[in-house]
């Protein structure tokens, strides 16, 4: 990037693993604009991968299978790109949607089972990224901040 000023890329996908690509697609075009290596697009790529689907299995244990939105924020600046990734619940993607709120029973399933396969997914992340957060709240929403700097 030319200047220092923050350049943000959102992006919204369903909670469903076959849009996963698009984000991958998304992140690997802004880590060549910071100036990345294709190493480093490839490592991007990775943690951005399993980022998307753990967001995707939080969304899914959360509220059913193709249920609920993932929301991708993109802040490029020099040396550096930042990843948000939050998984939104049914009902909120609904009220952006249409004015009058729909009411839908949320469907909470135990996050017991998926914990393994969480920890193991965030190590690996972790692998591929200078620095990560984490976090789901009450309402069993999701949010990883990934931030990938470029390696002079």
């Amino acid at each position: 990037m030319r200047d220092t000023a923050h350049q943000i890329t959102e992006l919204k996908l369903p909670a469903r693993e076959e849009y996963i690509v698009v984000a991958k697609r998304a992140a690997g075009a802004l880590g060549a604009v910071v100036g990345f290596s294709l190493a480093e697009i490839d490592d991007l790529n990775i943690a951005i991968t399993q980022a998307c689907e753990n967001a995707v299995a939080a969304a899914t244990d959360q509220w059913g299978k193709g249920n609920g939105q993932l929301k991708l924020t993109f802040k490029g600046q020099r040396g550096k790109l930042e990843v948000n990734i939050t998984s939104t619940p049914p009902r909120a993607v609904e009220l952006q949607q249409t004015p009058a709120p729909a009411v839908r029973p949320v469907r909470r399933l135990p996050r017991e089972e998926s914990l393994d396969y969480e920890g193991i997914g965030l190590n690996m992340i972790r692998l591929f990224v200078d620095e990560l957060r984490y976090q789901v709240d009450d309402q069993g929403c999701m949010r990883m901040r990934m931030v990938k700097y470029l390696i002079d």
